[in-house]
């Protein structure tokens, strides 16, 4: 019988590229100073922190 490896890893391909999508906004974001937390909760409109949209915190690196 042969078993899956399933720690830490995904189950589809559409999992693989949410990952991945979460990885890569959080990566960017600590590049930037800037909270993923609050980054993507500015951007599902929970309130908190305001976040300015991304070309604004690219331009003023």
């Amino acid at each position: 019988m042969t078993r899956r490896k399933i720690s830490g890893g995904t189950h589809s391909d559409r999992g693989r590229a949410a990952r991945d999508t979460m990885l890569s906004m959080m990566k960017t974001c600590n590049k930037l100073g800037v909270s993923f937390w609050d980054y993507l909760g500015d951007r599902l409109g929970i309130p908190g922190s305001k976040v300015p949209p991304l070309p604004v915190l690219l331009a003023a690196c």
